[in-house]
């Protein structure tokens, strides 16, 4: 694959900030998309990850560095430009963009590739269907939502053909996070699969308080319950109350390997667009794999993104359920070919070649968001 242009594009989209999690309140959404044209004409794309309040800085990465570096360059597979990428860019800072700008890319040339063979990518990754297993993320807190209200939003996702479910606590008290719990519980049924987000907010002194009152709701596994850093705790967690998923927002492989190797997970979440796009979660979930610990991909921004990591999820035996973000689903009407519906508990992949998306038309968006140019590159 001989790269001919590159273009940096940037998704926006306001939100009214009556959304919001114990970590921040969403205002906005903004993302880094990029389109990698090969010179037989064929256009793959890919979305990278960005901090809530830094999307510049992978932006800026893409435009300024890794795109100009991609142009007349010939590859024999995403993962060589992979590599050749990890290694051109090895000392470039903040490390997070760089590993968010190359994820982007890779997505964008797998992509690519699919199309060339005019075959969806769970199929180049060696699946043999286009079936999902997905959990619906929902649960944030809302300004002026009650118990009742959380229980319709999760009434709609069952009805929606979800069968397990993720919410978020620890933002308000435990009494009154409780109370959302047994709404959620109720509406999704007593069989039903409920993971819980922590988001970093548990410490040594409250985790027992929060795990006995958890009890009576039967949730399967806690994302994220305490800060990534203290592997610790998160290991005492994942032995004494709960398996443990971590940890999203991570990208160093290095890093992954320190919590396998401490037991402090049960289930390995990585995100496609910031961990080295499929390449680089190709080599986590074979790591994962190797120490009998399931993947869970996380997902929570545009429709390329979440094509991305359905595929995967679609291909890969080691994912046990992978994200589906029904708060960011941001651009959903780009899927073709009946990518991103739910039923019975898995989602569809689509069976068009390469994500089975749309590439977008730049300007205001039928959801009311934004794409821009922030550069082209040829």
């Amino acid at each position: 694959m001989k790269i001919s242009k590159v273009s940096v594009l940037e998704f926006s989209r306001e939100l009214d900030g009556t959304a919001w999690n114990p970590a921040f309140r969403w205002r906005e959404r903004r993302a880094p998309l990029v389109l990698v044209e090969l010179d037989d004409g064929v256009v793959g794309i890919g979305e990278g990850w960005s901090k809530y309040t830094d999307c510049e800085s992978v932006l800026t990465m893409l435009a300024d560095k890794v795109g100009p570096a991609l142009i007349g360059k010939t590859f024999g597979s995403a993962s060589e430009a992979y590599a050749y990428l990890c290694t051109s860019f090895s000392a470039l800072e903040p490390a997070w963009a760089r590993a968010a700008a190359i994820s982007a890319v890779d997505i964008a040339l797998w992509d690519a590739a699919a199309k060339g063979e005019g075959i969806p990518l769970w199929k180049m990754l060696g699946g043999t269907d286009a079936s999902a297993p997905v959990y619906a993320s929902g649960g944030l807190y809302r300004d002026g939502q009650d118990s009742d209200a959380l229980k319709s939003e999760f009434q709609r996702y069952v009805d929606s053909g979800f069968i397990s479910f993720k919410m978020k606590i620890a933002g308000i008290p435990l009494a009154a996070d409780m109370e959302r719990v047994g709404a959620v519980r109720t509406a999704i049924g007593d069989e039903a699969r409920l993971w819980i987000d922590g988001v970093n907010q548990l410490t040594s002194d409250s985790a027992g308080q929060w795990f006995a009152a958890l009890d009576r709701f039967n949730p399967e596994a806690i994302q994220s319950p305490v800060a990534f850093d203290d592997v610790v705790l998160m290991q005492r967690i994942n032995r004494e109350f709960l398996p443990v998923i971590a940890a999203e927002a991570e990208y160093r492989h290095d890093a992954f390997l320190r919590l396998v190797d401490a037991k402090a997970i049960s289930h390995m979440q990585y995100c496609l667009p910031l961990c080295g796009g499929v390449t680089g979660a190709l080599a986590l979930d074979e790591m994962a794999a190797r120490a009998g610990v399931s993947s869970t991909p996380q997902c929570f921004s545009t429709s390329v993104a979440q094509a991305a990591t359905l595929h995967f999820a679609a291909a890969r035996a080691n994912v046990v359920s992978a994200e589906y973000h029904c708060f960011h689903d941001h651009l959903a009407f780009l899927y073709q070919d009946g990518a991103g519906t739910v039923s019975e508990g898995t989602a569809c992949a689509g069976r068009g070649p390469g994500l089975g998306v749309m590439l977008p038309e730049i300007g205001t968006q039928p959801d009311g968001s934004k794409v821009s140019i922030v550069r082209e590159l040829r």
